[in-house]
């Protein structure tokens, strides 16, 4: 009963914090916060998952912009993963933008799934609206694996909505 209530408290929440942006001209999103909801495990039995990530001010290598980020999340079964990484925004529009990105991961099962061991790889893919100060709200499928480093590799995959807050 907890989790759901904490899911509908997360979901009010983000959508009622929509009404107060404008859409932003392009440029570059300032580095910031961003704050995760969803679900763990969504192709199998799924749990609530929630995280906090930072994104640093992106830099340019040749002609592409990468965005290094790193962050935190758990499931509402104690699992916990800490990562660090790169997202590579691809604008679609000019509110519209679709990321892949990459990380690293240190992954605790607590009483969660089993991934094989503590290295993991965390891969996903974000539909983000951008507003104003760049400030986005997102779906994004993750994926999150140790790429058979270890004898078992079962994988999980997320559907996360995303919050991310410019400064």
């Amino acid at each position: 009963m907890r989790s759901v209530l904490l899911r509908v408290w997360c979901c009010v929440l983000i959508t009622g914090c929509l009404g107060t942006w404008t859409p932003a001209a392009r440029g570059l999103d300032p580095e910031g916060w961003a704050l995760s909801v969803g679900s763990f495990d969504v192709s199998n039995e799924g749990r609530f998952e929630g995280g906090l990530e930072y994104r640093l001010r992106p830099f340019r290598l040749k002609t592409v912009e990468f965005t290094p980020a790193a962050g935190i999340a758990a499931t509402e079964d104690g699992s916990v993963w800490i990562y660090g990484g790169l997202r590579w925004d691809m604008e679609l529009s000019e509110h519209w933008i679709l990321t892949p990105h990459l990380a690293l991961a240190l992954y605790e099962e607590g009483d969660g799934k089993d991934l094989g061991g503590p290295a993991e790889f965390r891969t996903g893919l974000e539909l983000a609206l951008r507003f104003a100060q760049g400030s986005r709200i997102g779906l994004n499928f993750c994926h999150i694996s140790n790429a058979r480093i270890y004898e078992h590799n079962p994988g999980s995959n997320s559907l996360i909505l995303t919050w991310s807050l410019g400064r």
